[in-house]
């Protein structure tokens, strides 16, 4: 996995994220049968999707069950040490492990009561991400992912604050980065000058999240953690037709990722949501082909 990453041809991954309670799996198996299908070389699978931690766990270790019966892209694990005890992380981490997690996603995590809420550590637990990769590490020598915020983390005193954060997190033994949704090239490539001056040489995959219907202006804005640009914003708002605004936005996202990657990024990471439609268009623009082992992007 980290070879693909670290490779000339940039890497494929997605993001998929358990169905709510008591919901149906099946669609998240047909989903991510479509999509690995395009050469993935690895998948990550969030934290659950509501309920209390063990149903959070329960609902990410399925997740992870059912993606292995549609592909062997390597899988990895989001961890959150929000809500959790030392010990509770350890005996976290042994379960997925014994799940079939190939590797981990190690996040803080929103605190309880959501992302505006103010971060409190919990007893007996941990407060930094650097915290969590570091206990991974000891645990496990499989891939270990982080974090990484184009325009900064909101609890950030400063940008080259929240590169030093990052550089942390690789000296804790992080593999590599994910970042938050980019709307901007501009923004991705400053993460990268600034993670390189504070010491950080791990590769940074940018995150996208395909402009489509099905994604709200807000979605974009939470996933982002900044405003959407001026141009995206003309864009949403210069029509009423569904069709030309998809249309548009399929447009407007494979530019973006053509610009990531002639920039020199390692790769992209999709971030599917709850669809894979407009996902799936955008790799097929950009040339992953199903089934083709040789991909060239363009």
């Amino acid at each position: 996995m980290l070879n693909a990453i670290r490779r000339p041809e940039p890497s494929l991954s997605f993001e998929f994220y358990p169905p709510r309670d008591g919901a149906d799996f099946g669609p998240l198996a047909e989903r991510a049968s479509r999509l690995t299908a395009l050469g993935a070389d690895f998948v990550s699978v969030t934290y659950g999707a509501g309920g209390g931690a063990a149903g959070r766990r329960e609902a990410s270790a399925r997740a992870l069950a059912v993606l292995a019966t549609v592909s062997d892209a390597p899988r990895l694990a989001h961890l959150t040490l929000a809500g959790h005890s030392r010990d509770d992380l350890t005996r976290i981490i042994g379960q997925f492990l014994a799940d079939g997690a190939e590797g981990f996603m190690a996040l803080r995590g929103d605190p309880p009561g959501g992302s505006r809420a103010q971060w409190q550590p919990t007893p007996g637990g941990l407060t930094y991400a650097s915290e969590l990769v570091a206990l991974v590490r000891e645990l496990t020598d499989q891939p270990i992912g982080v974090a990484a915020f184009p325009h900064g983390h909101p609890s950030a005193r400063s940008l080259a604050h929240d590169a030093d954060v990052l550089a942390r997190k690789q000296a804790a033994g992080a593999d590599f980065a994910l970042s938050q949704v980019v709307l901007d090239a501009g923004a991705y490539f400053g993460l990268v000058e600034r993670a390189r001056q504070a010491g950080a040489s791990l590769p940074i995959v940018p995150g996208i999240m395909p402009l489509s219907r099905s994604v709200r202006r807000e979605r974009l804005e939470l996933f982002s953690g900044a405003p959407l640009p001026r141009g995206l914003a003309e864009l949403l708002d210069g029509t009423d037709d569904l069709g030309e605004r998809d249309r548009a936005g399929l447009d407007w996202t494979v530019d973006l990722v053509r610009e990531l990657l002639a920039g020199g990024a390692p790769g992209v990471h999709f971030y599917t949501v709850t669809s894979s439609a407009a996902t799936e268009a955008v790799c097929l623009r950009l040339g992953f082909k199903s089934g083709d082992s040789q991909r060239h992007p363009k």
